[in-house]
């Protein structure tokens, strides 16, 4: 459901080249899901998902664990992980693929390491995923990036988000719960890093080349913006070596950092969490200062005031803002064919908010909320599949695997019972072709790329309809139109890419096809 007037008034000023700051947290959610959700597996506190490029996914657990896992729930524990210091919010966090995994199989980490004096801290570190026969394991895990400050504190951030054109790594530090450290230059804490891909300073950086104080101040977290002004320090930290975080800094001032993805334009957005209020959506530009925890458009959980952006023209200004928060967790933009009227959008999930919210973009560093659903679960972590499908995991112990497709959409659905459907038996009086047969027309398939949009059985893409039928078996007739004229647009509303095959394939070939997928089992 959209909100005329928000949208006016964020074109007014988009066409005016002011941008404005738009309190999005009284929209209300559409009560008509446009997607079916099923429910795949579970896993214990899931927090990222990483598509791996045959739809596997790599699955992070909070409390220490990495899986590797299939579209159908079936799971391998990946071997050789780091040790995490599960607390609070930290534990593992981020999994995230390599921009040249093809080449380099190169798998990134985020997590909250332990270390002496106590405590923890975020830490970078990358490492081969090599996957076997029922096995998986990192080979060779190195960190490449960390905070050596350790102490008391939540809230890490640990969102990666790789440059546009493969060459940089943008690294989301929180400011865990601490405050103050995101307006000093010198910590790492609430700022966002770009590094190259192997943990340094990039290049380019609006502080490239400089180097930060040998020693910092930790303090633990206190108890409000005004408390953490004169908060006492715990302990000082010294630098093993040059402090090189005025060289990693591309922004500062930023709090709870959860979502950071690059839009289709190569513009940088960072999702956050606000305090009591005052979620933030910012555009990320380098050298900006967003204010945390100067200002905010929430206040303190104890309820002391926090100034509002508006008094301080000094500093950035979020986009959109919430108030209440949705409390979100992650932030991407959508690219596939499942839901092509969304192509460029972005999907925000919300844990308090138990949503998934879209959000538009007008090309110009202006943004607008467009829809809201409310899916009774918190949601972690919202990610695009390879074939286009939109996944979620939830925030809970267990927490579910899920997949959203479009509604009506005729698919083979992965199942969560490990109890084997039973299969339709074939039709009366119908032959099943020999081995030789089947091999033919399995050829036939192959050739006139079926698979990359067609589930015959449990193989093939979700693009379109089963072949051999969901739940119900398809008839001969239907499935003869289905090849030789299928309909312009899909179950989900799109314009289908399928083109006609009447003349495309040998007339007794397409006889003997119908025939071979009529004797098929359908499958749930």
């Amino acid at each position: 459901m959209k909100h005329l007037a928000i949208a006016t008034l964020c074109l007014a000023m988009a066409s005016s080249g002011v941008l404005a700051q738009v309190n999005a947290g009284e929209q209300k959610s559409d009560p008509n899901l446009p997607f079916t959700v099923t429910q795949v597996t579970t896993l214990n506190l899931p927090w990222k998902i990483a598509f791996l490029p045959d739809g596997r996914m790599l699955i992070t657990e909070k409390v220490g664990g990495l899986w590797l896992v299939t579209q159908q729930g079936e799971k391998t524990q990946v071997a050789n992980i780091p040790a995490v210091l599960w607390q609070g919010q930290g534990g593992m966090l981020g999994v995230y693929l390599s921009p040249h995994y093809a080449q380099d199989h190169y798998v990134y980490l985020t997590y909250s390491e332990p270390g002496e004096p106590g405590g923890s801290s975020l830490a970078l570190a990358r490492a081969q995923l090599k996957i076997g026969d029922n096995a998986a394991s990192l080979e060779g895990l190195q960190v490449i990036w960390r905070d050596g400050e350790r102490g008391e504190g939540g809230q890490f951030g640990a969102e990666i988000a790789f440059s546009p054109d493969s060459k940089y790594l943008y690294l989301s530090s929180g400011d865990r719960q601490r405050m103050t450290p995101a307006q000093d230059p010198n910590q790492p804490l609430g700022k966002i890093l770009r590094l190259t891909l192997d943990g340094k300073p990039a290049p380019g950086n609006p502080m490239a080349g400089k180097t930060g104080a040998a020693t910092v101040p930790v303090i633990d977290p206190p108890s409000d913006t005004e408390a953490a002004k004169t908060a006492p320090v715990v302990r000082t930290y010294t630098f093993p070596g040059p402090n090189l975080t005025p060289a990693e800094t591309w922004a500062s001032g930023i709090r709870t950092p959860y979502g950071l993805a690059f839009a289709p334009d190569g513009r940088l957005w960072e999702l956050e969490h606000g305090p009591r209020g005052g979620d933030e959506l910012n555009l990320i530009e380098p050298g900006k200062n967003y204010g945390w925890p100067l200002v905010s458009y929430g206040h303190n959980y104890n309820g002391v005031p926090i100034p509002s952006p508006d008094t301080r023209p000094d500093l950035t200004k979020p986009v959109i803002y919430w108030v209440p928060v949705i409390a979100p967790g992650n932030l991407i933009f959508y690219k596939g064919a499942m839901f092509p009227q969304w192509n460029g959008s972005a999907f925000a999930s919300g844990l308090a908010s138990k949503a998934i919210l879209r959000i538009t973009f007008d090309g110009k560093g202006g943004a607008q909320m467009a829809e809201r659903w409310d899916l009774g679960h918190r949601v972690r972590d919202v990610e695009v599949a390879p074939d286009g499908a939109l996944w979620m995991i939830e925030d809970a112990k267990p927490g579910g695997v899920f997949r959203l497709t479009p509604l009506g959409m005729a698919v083979s659905t992965p199942v969560v019972s490990a109890q084997a459907a039973t299969p339709a038996s074939a039709p009366s009086g119908a032959a099943t072709p020999n081995a030789s047969e089947a091999e033919h027309l399995k050829s036939v398939i192959a050739n006139n790329n079926c698979l990359l949009c067609h589930r015959v059985g449990r193989e093939g893409g979700d693009i379109g309809p089963s072949l051999n039928g969901v739940g119900t078996r398809r008839t001969p007739d239907q499935i003869r139109a289905a090849i030789i004229s299928p309909p312009k647009t899909t179950s989900a509303g799109a314009p289908n890419p399928m083109p006609p095959y009447v003349d495309k394939i040998a007339e007794e070939d397409l006889k003997n096809l119908v025939h071979y997928l009529s004797t098929l089992p359908p499958l749930p």
